[in-house]
């Protein structure tokens, strides 16, 4: 919070008090309403903006009374009376900049939203199931005459249920989906206010309450297929009764009927846990709307950019000004020459056409777009705007890309089919401790021949899942490693445990690098339309990057989708190959044998 902010608004607030009591505020209406335009243009955050607002309104209501009193004295101050009045002419500079920190501000949104997607895209994916609702019934509802006068939304009905996870016209499994189902809600958020013409600050209430709106009517949540209602079939036994049939046909109605009660309580729970799990969503879904969205709509403020602009018509930033520790820049396009976090920029201009350059790598400037750069040791990603560009520096994504080796090494484990894939049915038989006591007759060998059988990618997913699973219970029990050691010794597999434990705790405890490395014994490369190899151990992998998807082979056997993960089980343990874009990092995991 910025320091004497909070100073200024108590003595607005002394001041309007004064105007209030009907006395003349200290250093007059002059004084008063310099110091109001003051906090207006410093961009308040949230709660002192909030509390600006209600301090303004009472002096809104005051002002006229004070104006009409103080005219008829021969000490009037007509100069403070007429000053805020008076508009200030317009920055055409100003508003230009407005409007990149604008750009930049969801530039940041889309890159933020893409790591929360890729939080929210794992098992039922409630939010963005309720967001897809959302979304879908905002555009039907906006084209009903009383949605711009429906606030509390009484007659709202809805036009679409929520999806089913497994809906394959949605696909809200694909991470671009997800990421692109996020922004559109931030954009509806954007506008809604404005539509509907409520105050910024009821956007996340009013959302709120259609979330909810949608989830309380009926037919939001499909129920699965039923068979015969009760109310047939209790038709049907009472027929029976009239016709005197068999007791054999009676007691067959009354069973179908007492298994049809027992069905329709069950679907009752089953769609009551639907609405508390959705009713969380919603909650969730508010949270986030209020942490990213800007003041006044929500918490969030906007990016604040450079005050000085470099290459400015008034230079106030000579090249040889910019701190070697400056982090972002703001610049008017022109060919330029500096140094930003260490790294030597060039911006060049053939015709109308401007580029920048930045360690052997070049990108055009196209209007109004974003763009990033991927540097040794960071990210240099841009904004530009009209004649404005905004650059700032950001951590390497290689984070990222360690993060998922990190996680491969585990799973590379989990699919090693040595003892009956032992690893796996050890994660497994864990994730059931947390629950109660287990039944290791449900985890022994015979129980992994489904694992030999299955598709590798189809074993991969089921043993990430598996994996994110006991994570979250991990993480809510202290107690795990003496779970796992119970877990292995009535498995009789405490030599696999071991390995597992430290494998596990290694992945949990895992922090990223602060610097490019990936990891030890980590290599990366960057992947085109022409075939590239990487070797690891014995195994050599081919790979080809082909309308946005990456494909990796080897002889004799079918190529293979990456994704952001895959594990390539190999003779000496497992090959993990992770993907951030055309970059593809691997890492061999050596599995020693332990029969």
């Amino acid at each position: 919070m910025k320091p004497g902010l909070v100073e200024l608004l108590e003595l607005y607030e002394y001041k309007v008090d004064d105007l209030v009591a009907g006395q003349e505020p200290k250093g007059g209406m002059a004084g008063l309403t310099r110091l109001r335009q003051a906090l207006i243009q410093a961009n308040l955050p949230g709660p002192l903006a909030k509390k600006f607002r209600d301090i303004d309104a009472r002096f809104k209501a005051h002002r006229l009374g004070y104006k009409t009193t103080v005219e008829e004295g021969p000490t009037s101050d007509l100069g403070a009376i007429l000053v805020e009045e008076e508009p200030n002419p317009p920055d055409p500079e100003r508003q230009t900049l407005e409007k990149l920190a604008e750009a930049v501000y969801w530039a940041r949104l889309e890159r933020e939203m893409g790591r929360v997607a890729k939080t929210l895209n794992q098992g039922k994916r409630d939010e963005l199931r309720l967001v897809y609702a959302i979304l879908q019934n905002l555009e039907a509802y906006a084209k009903n005459p009383l949605f711009t006068q429906d606030y509390n939304l009484s007659r709202f009905t809805l036009a679409h249920p929520i999806p089913s996870v497994s809906d394959p016209l949605v696909r809200i499994d694909d991470p671009s989906t997800a990421q692109s189902l996020l922004l559109e809600l931030f954009r509806e958020a954007f506008s809604i206010a404005e539509r509907l013409h409520l105050p910024p600050e009821e956007t996340v209430p009013y959302l709120r309450r259609f979330a909810r709106r949608v989830l309380e009517s009926e037919g939001a949540l499909k129920s699965p297929l039923r068979g015969p209602s009760l109310e047939s079939l209790r038709r049907a036994l009472e027929e029976a009764h009239r016709q005197g049939l068999s007791p054999a046909e009676i007691r067959t109605l009354e069973e179908r009927l007492q298994a049809a009660a027992a069905e329709e309580r069950r679907l009752a729970l089953v769609m009551e846990e639907d609405r508390v799990r959705f009713s969380a969503a919603i909650e969730r879904l508010s949270n986030l709307l209020s942490r990213y969205l800007p003041s006044p709509r929500g918490e969030a403020s906007w990016p604040q950019l450079p005050q000085k602009i470099l290459g400015s018509p008034n230079p106030t930033y000579a090249l040889s000004e910019v701190p070697p520790e400056a982090k972002a820049l703001s610049l008017r396009l022109m060919p330029l020459r500096f140094t930003l976090g260490g790294y030597q920029v060039a911006i060049s201009q053939a015709g109308p056409v401007f580029s920048v350059s930045v360690e052997g790598q070049e990108r055009i400037l196209e209007g109004n777009a974003a763009f990033s750069l991927t540097l040794p040791n960071a990210e240099m990603r841009g904004v530009r705007y009209q004649d404005y560009l905004h650059l700032w520096l950001e951590p390497r994504e290689a984070a990222t890309l360690s993060s998922l080796l990190a996680e491969g090494r585990v799973l590379a484990h989990l699919m090693w089919p040595e003892n009956h894939y032992a690893y796996l049915r050890l994660l497994r038989a864990l994730s059931a401790r947390f629950k109660g006591p287990v039944n290791y007759a449900a985890f022994q060998p015979e129980s992994a021949s489904k694992y030999a059988e299955a598709p590798i990618d189809n074993l991969q997913e089921f043993a990430r899942k598996g994996l994110e699973v006991v994570r979250g219970r991990i993480q809510r029990h202290s107690s795990w490693a003496a779970y796992l050691s119970e877990v292995a010794q009535g498995m009789g597999l405490e030599d696999y445990a071991q390995v597992l434990y430290i494998e596990l705790s290694e992945w949990l405890g895992f922090s990223p690098p602060s610097r490019d490395t990936l990891g030890q014994g980590a290599g990366s490369t960057t992947v085109s339309e022409a075939p590239s190899t990487i070797k690891a151990g014995s195994t050599a992998l081919s790979l080809r990057y082909q309308d946005g998807v990456i494909y990796v082979s080897s002889t004799g056997l079918v190529p293979r989708k990456l994704a952001d993960l895959l594990v390539w089980v190999v003779p000496e343990g497992g090959l993990v190959l992770a993907r951030e874009g055309a970059r593809v990092a691997y890492n061999l995991i050596l599995i020693p044998p332990r029969q």
